[in-house]
């Protein structure tokens, strides 16, 4: 793989692309694409051959599309490419830990994030009956049943179809079982007043009533025959039933005889007796006041409390059997995605001693505020699960592990981006077995990550780079991520293979980048170009800031050009428009230990820095691309040009002649006072404090919103000013 030909229109926002990529002279090339020019829209052209997708332009859907990607003049083969995307949180929603590679976990996340939403579903539809909050209620079936509510569904689908008609639905889970009542039901001498009154509930009922036997036909039994014979019409078709000598022939005598039967029994004499024991020991409890008005209206629960973990399965079985048809749903889908779990499960098993290996290289490369283990490394072998991973936190003594049910539902960000890097690790070790070449498409792989991993990242990018098999187009938006790769690359990357993505309103261009760091071409230029010359006034400035401080003469000096001041005759610094080249010659010699010369230093700075911004705006059409010297210069001028049309216009010319922070701000703000009704005018000075403020001041050396700020938006704000001029001129 010695060249890479890419030509894309209309694809994800790339209008046009056309480049040579040669990797003969650099087979790391690195793209510097501010956001917006290109960068993700071009990884993503890439990914689309590597899966066979067809690409396109997402707003203007109707354009039509063109990609090629030839390497040594053949079509590129989509096995060769390999597209690392930059970490979205999105993609880790409802994830998974198994260790896997990136399609079998992508489909057993899929699988796993369909089975969630359904048995979120499903347990919405139970809640009212639990009288508890929805995420609360998968881990009481869990307690109760011992077993995750995936194995409840598997094992007690049969039980729960065979309840023909649901019963106890009326009563509410958390009323009987919360810490309270659960604590109270379990002691000795309440226990054996339930016993006592069971005891002679059953005699009642065996002895005492018509129609109920014990363990035979009960006042739930009645309720269910009752409530199927009046669902199905059964006394409006002139049907009639006789219990034992009893006929009837419709359904409110039918209710009103059961409704006999069970006063017959609950108000008995002996019955009562013990149910006023019981209240009594309720009673005695003001926690337990609640409780105690529910059991009275519902007296028929009591003796279920016999044997409390039997009626907790029989309330939560009813509670389900009473929606079969959305518990059939959840069911069935279990049922149909459960085969194709087991296999993905058997293929991932396959890929553990790779896994080792990937988190032996993270554990030696990255640092992370917690210590990372493979899960039931015995039962990978054993059982048929796949293995997954554990996140051990310590704080001083203490020590957590997370993993399974307890991190899937929220991983954190820290988590994530351990996914994001094990997942890249695992399919960069497993290309490396493959023999043919391979181009890796790599998209702002270190944007979520602190500098140390930054460099982590940098450095493993660096080490599979000297495999001669891989070619690789690294992507990103952070200049000063680009500045450091090129750096650490430098072995594998020349400066042919260092690019600028730029972005017209027909095309993108990769341009050649900055082929040294910018600081020293400067010291290096100042005297022989004027462009480095009048660059170096905010550069030089940065130096006296941070080794002598701002009251230095020299830093007054340059800071006044760097606004539109007046003179500060304390000081002895002239004002703006006066300051000559050969003044600033001085400071720059001093600072740079130098005895450079000028063939002319009598020009004023003022002045210079205005013909090179003209000079500019003219040969915009052969030099469309502006290098970081012409974006200062052309700043400066604009910042000048703005605050000069300020001041003339402004009724107190000299208001500015004590400000000496924030100065364009203020100056602003002065004519947003005066003239708060010259819309145009306000938006073109805003635009210019927006655009201009950090980047004249190079932000500690860190010049990459200048270098983020397009030559257009420059160009059209500098015109728009000199517009403005020409109305007071």
């Amino acid at each position: 793989m010695n060249e890479l030909k890419i030509h894309f229109e209309n694809c994800y926002g790339i209008k046009k692309l056309q480049h040579t990529f040669d990797f003969t002279k650099s087979k790391v090339q690195i793209i510097y694409a501010p956001n917006g020019a290109m960068k993700s829209s071009f990884a993503k052209t890439l990914e689309d051959i590597s899966v066979e997708k067809v690409s396109e332009d997402r707003i203007f859907s109707e354009r039509v599309n063109y990609r090629s990607a030839l390497v040594d003049n053949r079509d590129i083969l989509k096995e060769e490419i390999f597209v690392i995307n930059r970490m979205q949180d999105a993609d880790f929603k409802e994830a998974s830990t198994i260790l896997a590679n990136e399609t079998l976990k992508a489909e057993y996340d899929a699988i796993n994030i369909k089975l969630t939403d359904t048995k979120k579903e499903f347990v919405k539809t139970i809640q009212p009956y639990f009288g508890l909050k929805e995420n609360v209620i998968e881990q009481t079936i869990t307690d109760v049943f011992k077993t995750d509510i995936y194995s409840f569904v598997e094992n007690r689908t049969a039980e729960i179809n065979a309840i023909e008609t649901p019963i106890l639905i009326n009563i509410i889970f958390n009323e009987i079982f919360n810490d309270k009542v659960s604590k109270f039901l379990k002691e000795k001498s309440f226990n054996t007043k339930i016993k006592e009154y069971i005891s002679v509930y059953d005699k009642l009922v065996n002895e005492n009533t018509t129609f109920f036997k014990k363990g035979e036909f009960n006042h739930n039994n009645a309720d269910n025959v009752t409530k199927s014979l009046k669902d199905n019409g059964f006394f409006k078709a002139e049907h009639k039933v006789k219990i034992k000598d009893v006929e009837i022939g419709n359904i409110d005598e039918l209710e009103n005889v059961i409704k006999e039967e069970r006063e017959k029994v609950l108000n008995n004499p002996e019955l009562t007796s013990k149910f006023n024991e019981i209240d009594k020991a309720l009673n005695a409890n003001n926690e337990l006041r609640n409780f105690r008005s529910y059991i009275e209206n519902n007296q028929e629960v009591i003796k279920e409390f016999i044997d409390l973990e039997n009626f907790k399965k029989k309330l939560i079985l009813n509670y389900v059997a009473n929606h079969k048809s959305e518990f059939a749903v959840f069911a069935k889908l279990y049922a149909e995605t459960k085969t194709r779990r087991n296999e993905i499960t058997i293929e991932a098993k396959k890929e553990q001693a790779e896994w080792l290996k990937v988190l032996d290289i993270f554990k030696n490369r990255f640092t992370v505020p917690f210590r990372l283990k493979i899960k039931n490394q015995e039962d990978v072998i054993l059982k048929n699960e796949p293995a997954s991973l554990i996140f051990t936190y310590e704080d001083g003594a203490s020590k957590k592990d997370l993993g399974g049910a307890e991190i899937n539902k929220s991983l954190s960000t820290g988590e994530q981006r351990v996914f994001y890097l094990l997942n890249i690790i695992f399919q960069i070790e497993t290309r490396k077995k493959i023999a043919s070449d391979q181009l890796f498409i790599i998209d702002d792989i270190a944007d979520s990550f602190d500098y140390k991993n930054k460099y982590a990242i940098i450095e493993y990018l660096k080490d599979i780079a000297d495999d001669p098999k891989f070619k690789m187009i690294i992507l990103t938006h952070n200049f000063d991520f680009y500045k450091t790769i090129k750096k650490r690359l430098e072995g594998v990357n020349n400066w042919e293979g260092n690019l600028k993505a730029v972005k017209s309103a027909s095309e993108v261009s990769l341009v050649p980048g900055e082929k040294q760091d910018v600081f020293p071409l400067l010291r290096k230029n100042f005297s022989t170009c004027e462009k480095s010359f009048i660059s170096c006034i905010p550069f030089v400035r940065n130096l006296i800031e941070y080794t002598v401080g701002t009251k230095n003469p020299n830093y007054l000096t340059l800071t006044s050009l760097l606004h539109v001041k007046p003179a500060h005759t304390t000081e002895n610094i002239k004002e703006t428009k006066e300051h000559t080249t050969g003044e600033i010659l001085a400071i720059f010699n001093s600072v740079f230990a130098t005895t450079s010369t000028l063939p002319d230093t009598t020009k004023k700075v003022y002045d210079l820095a205005i013909s090179i911004a003209e000079e500019i705006e003219a040969n915009k059409t052969i030099e469309p691309v502006l290098d970081l010297k012409s974006k200062l210069c052309l700043s400066i001028a604009i910042r000048f040009k703005a605050e000069d049309y300020i001041i003339n216009k402004v009724t107190d010319a000299t208001f500015h002649t004590n400000i000496w922070n924030k100065e364009t701000g203020k100056i602003i703000g002065q004519y947003k006072t005066e003239f708060p009704n010259d819309k145009k005018e306000i938006e073109i000075f805003e635009r210019v404090n927006l655009m201009t403020a950090e980047n004249l001041h190079l932000n500690s050396f860190m010049y990459e919103p200048l270098m983020d700020l397009s030559e257009d938006h420059l160009l059209t704000l500098y015109k728009d000013i000199k517009e403005l001029e020409s109305t007071i001129a």
